[in-house]
């Protein structure tokens, strides 16, 4: 499949009417208006079809071609549990998180990077960086990024460690001036006490006390 290819096909599901309310949403740029669970299906079909290296070059064309569903799609194609040698991606992923312009483009590049975490946890070393940047969407991409930590049954020690690491700013992301992040960091409490009661229960407290502290 060629970038055109993708392209044209992003384009045939297009519509006018959502496209417009993501600009809307997001700003100026170039929208074309598929749905999500539509663009969720187109991936996991392209996903089939084409295998690595070339899903990787596909998705650095579409990133490339500045337009909202493509960049999008170029997260979603990254998105995979099992990838053989995924260093190279895990690096582009990285480096779209620098360039993301919106949250939504955030959270699919956090759902694809989130996996990659989850095989390597020294990856998590970018994640605590992103926590302390002075930009929203960076702070709101650490939390995507560890989700996957907070939605473990049954972590092992190395993982126990990795969301404890997270729980020391997760505190403070819960009172970040950004309502946007701090919602996300509520989000992500919720998700680590389905599983882990005790410790979500913590980060709570310590939150508490800050507050009554003030």
């Amino acid at each position: 499949m060629t970038p055109q290819e993708a392209l044209s096909a992003l384009q045939s599901e297009g519509d006018a009417t959502r496209a417009a309310d993501l600009s809307t949403r997001f700003g100026a740029g170039d929208y074309i208006g598929v749905a999500p669970a539509r663009l969720e299906e187109i991936a996991r079909t392209w996903r089939q079809d084409v295998a690595f290296p070339e899903r990787l070059d596909l998705a650095r064309a579409l990133w490339e071609s500045d337009i909202f569903d493509a960049r999008v799609m170029a997260a979603k194609l990254l998105t995979q549990a099992r990838i053989k040698d995924d260093a190279e991606i895990w690096d582009q992923i990285c480096a779209w998180i620098a360039q993301a312009r919106n949250w939504a483009e955030i959270d699919a590049l956090g759902a694809a990077g989130g996996r990659r975490i989850i095989v390597d946890l020294s990856r998590m070393a970018m994640v605590h960086d992103l926590a302390t940047s002075e930009r929203a969407l960076d702070r709101r991409a650490a939390m995507i990024l560890s989700t996957p930590l907070a939605k473990l049954a049954h972590p092992s020690k190395d993982e126990l460690n990795a969301i404890d690491d997270v729980l020391f700013w997760l505190t403070h992301a819960l009172q970040d001036a950004d309502k946007d992040v701090a919602r996300t960091a509520d989000t992500w409490v919720r998700a680590l006490g389905k599983h882990d009661k005790k410790r979500a229960k913590m980060v709570r407290r310590v939150v508490e006390m800050r507050k009554s502290d003030v």
